[in-house]
């Protein structure tokens, strides 16, 4: 992929939006996939048979951060991006679940409260970068689990059209 280090558009600020992940998809990361943009650089489509799986969550459970490392002195630019996610109740299906995620190679794909569906794992494949399984001490305490993928990208997350996701990328039951 090309990168663009000139700056060529401004800013127009919009109507307020909404913050927080609505749903969350993950699959196993292939380096076969091949996306098409369009001139905004929009995912509108993918070659590859990719699968992923709906990760169910209540609202203010999983969120997305992309941080920018930006180094003068060595003249390198990337994007670190991370999906938190929590699964409640640590049954035998989370359990299983997160020794998965603690293994795999992830892609995923996100829906954001405001109705965007971002893609992480276009570049580079993610891995769990932090994970706990607890059943917790007091009655309010968390039982289950929580995690923190993390990708490392020269361009970071994508925007994907909505159409793209039960098509080009399959999801799995």
């Amino acid at each position: 992929m090309a990168f663009n280090c000139i700056l060529d558009q401004g800013y127009t600020l919009g109507c307020s939006s909404i913050g927080g992940v609505e749903k969350v998809w993950i699959g196993t990361w292939s380096s076969d996939s091949e996306y098409s943009f369009d001139i905004d650089n929009v995912i509108t489509g993918v070659t590859s048979g990719a699968t992923v799986y709906l990760m169910e969550t209540d609202i203010e459970i999983a969120g997305l951060t992309q941080t920018g490392q930006f180094s003068r002195e060595n003249g390198t630019v990337f994007y670190e991006s991370t999906l938190s996610i929590k699964f409640m109740e640590l049954t035998a299906e989370v359990r299983n679940l997160a020794v998965a995620i603690g293994r795999a190679p992830l892609f995923a794909v996100i829906k954001s409260n405001a109705g965007a569906y971002y893609v992480c794992g276009l570049e580079t494949a993610g891995r769990a970068t932090t994970g706990e399984l607890s059943l917790g001490v007091a009655l309010g305490d968390m039982n289950g689990a929580s995690f923190e993928i993390t990708w490392k990208s020269a361009n970071g997350v994508y925007l994907m059209e909505e159409a793209v996701l039960g098509t080009d990328i399959t999801v799995g039951s």
